[in-house]
C-alpha cells in the first residue's frame, strides 16, 4: 500500500489537536443507536407499567398518588418525544399524519439549506484563516521534511511522477513545445530585469577591460553584449533548427532519463545520484523551516492566502455539490443517513423528556397537594 506524502501528525507545541481520526462505521452507528433506542423504550414501558400498578393501589395507600403522577408526567413527556423524534424520519405507527416523516418530504429543502449553511458559515475566509493560523503547518512540514526518510519518499513519489507524466506524453514534439515555453520564460525574465543585468554587466566590463580604456569603449561593449543576448533569445525561440536548441533537448532528454533511471531504482536499494540531490534539497528545505521563523511566517501567508482564495472562488460550488448530492439521494436513504448521523442524541433527547416529564409531573402534583 502506498504510503501517504505528508501526515501532519507533529507541530508546534501550542498547535490546535488534530480532529481527524477514525470514524465510526454506519453498522457501529447503527448498533449504538439500538442501544440508546431501547433504553428509551424501556424506561417509557417502565413508567407505564408504574403508572398502571400506582393507579390501581392508589384508593388503598394515597401517597402512591406522588408515585402515579411522576409516572403519569414521565409517560406523557416519553410519549410526546418520543412522537417528535420518530416524526423527523418516518410516519409514527404508520400513520399519514400531517407534518410527519419531514426529512423524507422536505429533502430538497434540506439540501439547500445544508448547502447553503455550510457555503455562509464554514467556506469563508475568516473561518479558513482562523483555523489555519492554529495548525502551525509551516513548523509541521518542516518537521516532516527534514526527516531524511520522509524525504526520500517524497522524491521517489516526485521521480515516479515524472517518469509517468513522461511516458505518456506524444513520442515527438512535445520537447520543441517546452523549450519554445523554456526561452519565452527566461526571455520574460531578462526583459523584467534589464536594468539589474545591464548595472551587473557594466561592473564585469569595468572590471575586466584595461582601466586606460576610455568609457566609450566600455559602453560600446556593454551595448554589443546587450543586443547580442536579445538577439540570441530571439532567435532560439524563432529558429527551429539552432544549435542552441538541439542542445537544450539534449541536456531535457538525459534529465528526463535520469528522472526515469531514479523512479526505477527498486525500493530499499541505495539512493541514485539524482534522487540523493533532490533528497538533500526537501531535507534542507524542512531544516530551514524549522529554524527560520521567518521562513515559517512567509510560507504560511501563502498557503493561508491561497487557501482562502480557493474557497471564496470556489465555496459557492462546494455548497452547490453539497445541495445537489442531497438532493439527489433517494428519501428513504437520505432519511436513514441522517438519522444515522444525529439519531444517537435523538435518543437521549427520548431519554431526558421521559425523566424531565416525571419530574415535572412530581412537583406540579406535590404543589396541588400541599398548598
Amino acid at each position: 500500500m502506498t504510503e501517504p506524502i505528508l501526515t501532519l501528525s507533529s507541530g508546534t507545541p501550542d498547535a490546535a489537536p488534530s480532529t481527524l481520526g477514525p470514524r465510526p462505521t454506519d453498522d457501529a452507528r447503527r448498533a449504538d443507536m439500538a442501544r440508546i433506542r431501547r433504553r428509551a423504550t424501556g424506561l417509557l414501558v417502565l413508567a407505564a407499567v408504574v403508572f398502571v400498578v400506582a393507579r390501581i393501589f392508589e384508593p388503598r395507600w394515597p401517597w402512591l398518588g406522588f408515585v402515579r403522577a411522576t409516572a403519569e408526567a414521565s409517560l406523557v413527556g416519553g410519549l410526546a418525544d418520543w412522537f417528535a423524534v420518530t416524526a423527523l424520519f418516518r410516519q409514527p405507527l404508520g400513520l399519514p399524519i400531517p407534518h410527519t416523516a419531514i426529512v423524507k418530504r422536505q429533502k430538497d429543502r434540506i439540501a439547500r439549506v445544508l448547502g447553503t449553511f455550510v457555503q455562509n458559515h464554514f467556506l469563508t475566509r475568516e473561518v479558513i484563516e482562523k483555523r489555519l493560523r492554529t495548525l502551525g503547518l509551516a513548523h509541521r512540514i518542516g518537521e516532516w521534511l527534514a526527516d531524511p526518510g520522509n524525504s526520500r519518499r517524497v522524491t521517489a513519489q516526485l521521480t515516479q511522477g515524472v517518469a509517468a507524466t513522461v511516458d505518456n506524453l506524444p513520442m515527438q514534439g512535445w520537447q520543441s513545445g517546452l523549450i519554445d515555453e523554456g526561452v519565452k520564460l527566461v526571455a520574460r525574465a531578462v526583459e523584467s530585469s534589464e536594468d539589474a543585468i545591464s548595472s551587473t554587466l557594466r561592473e564585469q566590463i569595468k572590471v575586466g577591460m584595461p582601466r586606460w580604456l576610455p568609457g566609450l569603449v566600455h559602453e560600446a561593449v556593454h551595448k554589443r553584449v546587450m543586443a547580442g543576448l536579445d538577439r540570441f533569445l530571439r532567435e532560439v525561440t524563432t529558429d527551429a533548427a539552432h544549435p542552441a536548441r538541439a542542445r537544450l533537448e539534449a541536456a531535457l532528454r538525459e534529465a528526463l532519463d535520469s528522472f526515469r533511471r531514479s523512479a526505477e531504482t527498486p525500493e530499499g536499494e541505495a539512493p541514485d545520484e539524482t534522487n540523493a540531490a533532490i533528497a538533500r534539497v526537501l531535507e534542507s528545505v524542512g531544516t530551514h523551516l524549522v529554524n527560520d521563523a521567518e521562513a515559517r511566517r512567509e510560507l504560511e501567508n501563502r498557503i493561508i492566502e491561497t487557501a482562502s482564495s480557493l474557497v471564496e472562488e470556489h465555496g459557492a460550488e462546494v455548497a452547490t455539490l453539497i445541495e445537489h448530492t442531497v438532493a439527489g439521494w433517494d428519501p428513504e436513504l437520505a432519511a436513514e443517513r441522517i438519522e444515522l448521523a444525529v439519531g444517537r442524541d435523538l435518543q437521549y433527547i427520548r431519554l431526558n423528556g421521559t425523566l424531565v416529564g416525571g419530574l415535572a409531573g412530581l412537583v406540579l402534583y406535590s404543589i396541588s397537594r400541599f398548598f
